[in-house]
């Protein structure tokens, strides 16, 4: 049966429960079943503690009431003392008249009248005593149903039979308005309390007016001071009183507010209590909530007396500064993009700045007693770990909280007089934070105290100065510097003591060194550590950011710069290879480090930049991005350096294996061609080797290239005839008129022709490279080397570099080096277009370029040849089977396209186009 048969038949007749259904709910309801217990049971005991309480009043104020009532009620009859001294009265007056002989007449009976006053005070003492009983006696059946309330609740153990009894009896409770009930009670308590006083007022009517006035004046008070009690938590919603009749007026007032509402067309105002309006109020987003959270904050941490109710508190601190938020910087593009990304919270930054600002809290200073509390001894290793590394998080997003980037209102905190903080941690799951902490806490000491340090820097200027000119200067002002200005080192200033001698230039740059290298040293000397350990810092990328510099001077912090590449790199590369993939954030911070690496055509490459180029195979295409044109620029001064013997930063063989990495992993060639040439000049010069072959024709490709990167109508002639470019070229230097349209742009006459120009010097560079791959020494990387220099598809080639290609095909066959890269010949893209006729290149599909007759037999023979000898051999692999695949492709195209080949198929034939000069004569 599905679902709307079902549904039918439920509707029609007695829905039939599935026990199934009802045993998977079981989970659901325990959850209820534990809410529905917590809340009622906090209800009925709050019931009964009010009951008692009311009892307890109750009867003490019946016990007081009725002493009155044996007083009061005698006004309501004739005083029997009253009656006997009336009698003896009449009694004497007959006496009196029987003796003076005169007759009295018969008195009439007494007849006596309670005074209004006495009616009234005793109306309202006996009904107060009746509101009182009645009191008592439902308060006490409230306690009794509110024992019976959970005992019924809890006769059966069954989750689902559990709450469903809980919600059976609770919704009992509010169809029968028990609520109500229960605020009846001090309601009537209070009313019979009130009628006391009334009927005192009257009790004391006839006794004395000034008794009456006092007990008026009282009663007065009392129905002000409960009125204003009533009154006041509708005005005040933080009002810790209220009586039974607020809750009746709130109604009444907001029944009056709806009612207004809907005459004014306004919105229909929610029907809340007061409880709900109170807890809207208490988190509704004010300044005054935000007075109250930073007084509550102040006052938690003040009752925090000892270290072990402080740790929570510390433990929190991190989540409420720092989270998964969107951070207020751009994330750099070399760390990437996985991961999740910290960023600042601003909500409860002002408080903690207030809790550290507070002379009867000091945060700070509690945090680092609680530090201190770590090497007592008296912690277990695990508990002592986790208050170390709850205290590094805390200070570390503390910190946050002054850094002028972050807040450049606030004035940095100078931590340098703290010395826990600054001692070293050998715990690896320690370290990890306490070196984001101490670096970011550098920082900020740092900023703290740089107006005192630009001052000193200038004071040391002009003792140079005075140096200079033969003036002996006044050493007591560093002397007192270094004296008030404790802990350097944390700083990352290392000055050393002023000398006891004769101040000399030297000491003045030594410190002077020492302070223009101090911001960096924070940075470097982070990134340092980090290298050294054997995962991320905590939080790197966030405290990276934050311990940006703002300017970077190279000629000042070059040397200190290089020392802390090369260390580095070392460290990275001496790792354990099969761990290297752990290290892959190593290569976010060299290369962070290598972009503070700013000269450009100047400067010696550091050693370990060369040995990262070198060693490292995990490099991410970013760092190319980046740095490999810094790189290029500086390549000539490297190799000039090291052939001077003015500086060794390694061996020519390891800067040209380097460069050979930069160049066939940088894929751009829109670099200024300017620069290839200042390479291929140092090239030139450099002996050759198996590794200077690969690297010259790989530069002169690059050099290609930037001949064709944004070549104007001045520049386009130049270029076109640049040295370097063969001298025979089928492209005419008089370019035609038209425009070739492009899906995306619109190719020029003069971009089209150089760009053919170039496919052609590529096409004779890769035959002369073919050429030397034949000779000793062989090529370093050939067929890596072939694949980047071939990497283009010509359009029109003149016959001579047709020619030379195809003889340094052919030879390359016969030559022992032949197997090993004759399938990167094959597979060059300059062949594509014997392949896929589909194939475009820029602007246009690729065009067969072989036009010498000679030049495309002497091809097809070679080709033909080697398909052969792989059939012969079997190849059972796919990269045999897709090779053969292509040749067979290359050769049947060559005879569709140019049916004027000649057939050459035996070994006769080969050797006779073995005699084909580069003119196309045989």
């Amino acid at each position: 049966m599905d679902v709307e048969q079902k549904g039918n038949s439920d509707t029609q007749g007695e829905r039939v429960v599935d026990p199934g259904d009802e045993a998977a709910a079981a989970k659901l309801w325990a959850v209820y079943i534990s809410e529905a217990e917590k809340y009622d049971k906090g209800l009925v005991e709050s019931w009964k503690s009010d009951m008692q309480g009311m009892l307890i009043f109750a009867g003490l104020f019946s016990a007081s009431l009725t002493a009155f009532l044996i007083e009061s009620y005698k006004t309501l009859n004739v005083d029997s003392g009253d009656a006997t001294v009336q009698l003896l009265a009449r009694i004497s007056q007959q006496l009196e008249g029987s003796a003076n002989g005169s007759t009295l007449p018969i008195p009439l009976p007494l007849s006596f009248t309670p005074t209004t006053a006495s009616i009234i005070c005793n109306a309202l003492w006996f009904i107060s005593l009746g509101l009182s009983l009645t009191c008592a006696l439902i308060a006490t059946l409230l306690d009794q149903w509110a024992r019976d309330f959970l005992h019924r609740s809890e006769i059966r153990s069954a989750p689902l039979i559990r709450a469903r009894i809980f919600s059976y009896l609770y919704y009992g409770l509010k169809r029968f308005n028990m609520h109500t009930v229960v605020e009846i009670i001090p309601l009537l308590l209070h009313a019979s309390l009130f009628l006391f006083f009334s009927g005192l007022v009257a009790f004391l009517i006839p006794v004395s007016r000034i008794m009456t006035i006092i007990a008026a004046f009282i009663l007065f008070i009392v129905v002000i001071t409960y009125s204003i009690l009533t009154l006041l938590p509708l005005r005040y919603f933080d009002c810790p009183y209220r009586t039974p009749l607020s809750g009746g007026f709130w109604r009444l007032f907001r029944s009056y507010q709806r009612i207004w509402a809907q005459s004014t067309s306004k919105s229909t105002l929610c029907d809340e209590t007061m409880v709900e309006t109170m807890a809207h109020h208490a988190v509704e987003d004010s300044a005054e909530r935000t007075i109250r959270d930073g007084r509550a904050l102040v006052w938690t941490v003040k009752s925090l007396s000892d270290d072990s109710e402080l740790e929570p508190f510390v433990e929190g601190i991190p989540d409420v500064l720092w989270g998964l938020t969107a951070p207020d910087y751009p994330v750099p593009v070399f760390w990437g993009s996985g991961g999740p990304q910290y960023g600042q919270r601003y909500s409860y930054a002002d408080h903690v700045r207030e809790l550290i600002k507070n002379p009867d809290v000091q945060l700070c200073d509690r945090i680092e007693s609680h530090l201190q509390s770590c090497d007592t001894g008296l912690l277990s290793p695990d508990a002592r770990k986790r208050r170390l590394i709850a205290s590094y998080k805390a200070l570390w997003a503390i910190a946050t909280l002054f850094h002028p980037k972050q807040f450049p209102m606030q004035s940095p905190l100078d931590f340098s007089h703290w010395k826990r903080v600054f001692e070293p941690e050998y715990d690896p799951d320690i370290i990890h934070y306490s070196l984001s902490v101490q670096a970011l806490m550098r920082w900020s000491s740092f900023n703290a105290n740089e107006s005192r340090v630009i001052e000193f820097s200038r004071y040391l200027a002009g003792c140079r100065t005075d140096i200079e000119q033969g003036i002996e200067p006044d050493k007591l002002p560093i002397t007192s510097f270094l004296i008030n200005f404790p802990l350097w080192h944390p700083l990352g200033l290392y000055i050393h003591p002023v000398p006891e001698g004769k101040l000399t230039t030297y000491h003045i740059s030594t410190m002077q060194s020492a302070i223009d290298t101090a911001q960096c040293n924070v940075r470097f000397n982070y990134l340092e550590k980090a290298s050294e350990l054997n995962s991320k810092p905590h939080l790197l990328l966030e405290t990276l950011q934050l311990l940006e510099l703002p300017s970077f001077d190279f000629s000042k912090c070059g040397w200190r710069l290089e020392q802390v590449i090369n260390s580095i790199v070392h460290t990275l590369l001496e790792k354990d290879n099969t761990e290297k993939l752990r290290w892959q954030w190593i290569d976010s911070v060299v290369h962070d480090l290598f972009r503070l690496w700013s000269p450009v055509g100047s400067a010696v490459i550091p050693s370990g930049i060369i040995r990262y180029v070198n060693e490292r195979t995990e490099i991410g295409h970013s760092f190319w991005f980046d740095c490999a044109g810094r790189l290029l620029s500086n390549f000539p001064t490297t190799l000039s350096t090291l052939r001077l013997g003015t500086a060794s930063v390694a061996t020519e063989d390891q800067i040209l294996t380097a460069l050979w990495r930069v160049t066939s992993r940088f894929p751009f060639s829109d670099m200024d061609w300017a620069v290839y040439s200042s390479v291929l000049e140092a090239l030139v010069n450099s002996s050759v080797s198996a590794i200077s072959i690969p690297v010259t024709f790989l530069v002169k490709a690059k050099l290609y290239g930037s001949l064709g990167w944004a070549v104007t109508e001045e520049t386009w002639l130049s270029h076109f005839n640049h040295p370097l470019l063969p001298t025979e070229t089928a492209v005419t230097t008089e370019p035609e008129s038209v425009t070739t349209i492009t899906t995306d742009s619109y190719i020029s006459p003069i971009e089209r022709n150089m760009g053919i120009r170039i496919a052609e010097g590529t096409v004779c560079l890769v035959a002369e490279f073919l050429e030397l791959c034949r000779l000793d020494p062989f090529p370093y990387n050939a067929i890596e080397t072939l694949g980047c220099i071939g990497n283009l598809y010509p359009t029109l080639v003149h016959d001579v570099h047709q020619n030379r290609l195809a003889q340094s095909i052919t030879k390359l066959f016969e030559s022992p080096q032949g197997a090993e890269i004759l399938p990167s010949v094959v597979n060059l893209h300059m062949f594509e277009a014997y392949v896929d006729e589909s194939v475009m290149y820029s602007w246009e599909p690729c065009q067969p370029w072989l036009t010498s007759s000679d030049a495309r037999n002497t091809i097809k023979t070679t080709f033909s040849v080697y398909a052969k000898t792989l059939s012969n051999g079997s190849p059972s692999d796919s990269e045999s089977t897709s090779l053969l695949l292509r040749l067979h492709q290359i050769v049947e195209r060559l005879d569709s396209l140019h049916p004027d080949i000649k057939p050459a198929s035996s070994t006769a034939d080969i050797e006779e186009i073995e005699h084909v000069d580069v003119s196309g004569s045989s």
